[in-house]
């Protein structure tokens, strides 16, 4: 089977782990974990600290190899060994810690996040690709800023941004708002939102903010002690 399925440009992909497994000696962080995030869903995966969130998301996303379980994207099994194999296959993570160069602008932030980024960068080119991404996005960084100068709210979609110019269509959030003013983070979640409804991408969103939740996700998912215990309509659940 291809490691490496070419991603679907443009559009939001499904995906599903299924019994996944990580045992750290002693402690069981995940045991026999599935979640299913449908195409252009907006999914929250819940649970208090230590319920096995992150650690689910870094075996998707290949920073941990799981014991036991499999991935699958567009129903197609994957081999996600390292973060090079999630991005290959058009999977990316917004950390809670910016991963920005703080002394290089928006746009040279863009372009050297690339793996064919040149060594030898023609701007005048480059310049004109990024207008014409820019052109299609739903929201405004200023490109020639240098990050450290930019607000933590233009900062988070700058992270948004490199993951769409990418095309990394499938996106996990971890604590995305956790920086951002209220007005910031429902600005942010509503443009997203509006991307996943026209099915452009796919949201797996870790949370703690259960008005964000109600607000713009549509399924949730809830882990305690490394184990699933519910999902659900975000929508409709009291």
């Amino acid at each position: 089977m291809n490691d490496f399925p070419t991603p679907n440009k443009g559009r939001a992909p499904s995906l599903e782990a299924i019994g996944m497994t990580k045992i750290f000696g002693p402690l069981v962080a995940l045991d026999n974990v599935s979640v299913k995030v449908e195409a252009g869903s907006f999914h929250a995966l819940l649970g208090e600290n230590g319920a096995g969130k992150s650690t689910l998301v870094k075996c998707i996303m290949g920073f941990y190899s799981a014991d036991k379980g499999q991935v699958l994207l567009d129903g197609q099994q994957v081999h996600i060994r390292t973060p090079r194999d999630a991005r290959a296959n058009g999977i990316g993570m917004v950390y809670q810690h910016f991963t920005l160069v703080p002394s290089l602008t928006a746009a040279e932030n863009l372009v050297i996040s690339r793996a064919d980024a040149p060594s030898v960068i023609d701007w005048g080119k480059e310049k004109k690709h990024l207008a014409r991404f820019m052109d299609e996005m739903p929201f405004r960084v200023p490109l020639n800023t240098q990050v450290s100068q930019l607000s933590a709210g233009e900062k988070q979609k700058l992270e948004i941004l490199k993951l769409l110019y990418l095309d990394q269509r499938f996106m996990i959030l971890d604590e995305p708002t956790s920086v951002l003013t209220p007005g910031e983070a429902d600005e942010m979640l509503g443009l997203l939102g509006g991307m996943a409804d026209r099915k452009e991408i796919t949201v797996l969103m870790i949370s703690h903010k259960f008005r964000e939740v109600k607000a713009f996700c549509d399924h949730f998912t809830v882990l305690r002690r490394g184990r699933f215990t519910g999902s659900g309509d975000a929508k409709v659940v009291s």
